[in-house]
């Protein structure tokens, strides 16, 4: 059974980011936690980000929040590749979704909604995080080729 493209897109796409959070917020604090609690500060506030254990429900709310996101943003991306996209549509709807999705969760958002990355990390890192996302995405978005198949029959 084939798994769809939006699934595969949006769990590359948590999976990488929310990797990449914790491993730079560990970085920034010396504990894995903060880079991903602080995305659950819209529920418990700024506090979230000193949490310092990964683990428990700030982190799985933190990681719920980052996976929906992804999702959201999985289903734009998607809705931009459509179905059958060429090298050059791939390239230049891949190059703006990070900083499309940064726009959006940073200047259009209400404060208590944005990813909470701030709290925790430099830009650059917030960066980082946003690339490795894209990156994630992009692999889900793959296709497998239609030749490879044909050639083991």
């Amino acid at each position: 059974m084939a798994i769809p493209r939006i699934l595969k897109i949006t769990l590359l796409g948590a999976v990488m980011s929310s990797g990449m959070a914790m491993v730079l917020g560990r970085r920034q604090t010396g504990a894995y936690g903060p880079g991903m609690n602080c995305t659950a500060h819209w529920l418990y506030g700024d506090g979230a980000a000193h949490v310092d254990r990964a683990g428990g429900r700030v982190t799985l709310v933190g990681l719920a929040t980052n996976a929906a996101a992804t999702l959201f943003w999985s289903w734009l991306y998607d809705r931009a590749l459509g179905r059958q996209p060429g090298l050059m549509r791939r390239l230049v709807v891949t190059a703006a979704l990070g900083p499309v999705a940064y726009m959006v969760d940073y200047k259009a958002t209400p404060k208590r909604f944005t990813p909470g990355w701030e709290l925790v990390m430099a830009p650059r890192s917030m960066a980082l995080v946003y690339l490795s996302m894209v990156i994630g995405m992009a692999l889900g978005a793959r296709r497998r080729g239609t030749d490879a198949g044909a050639a083991r029959s």
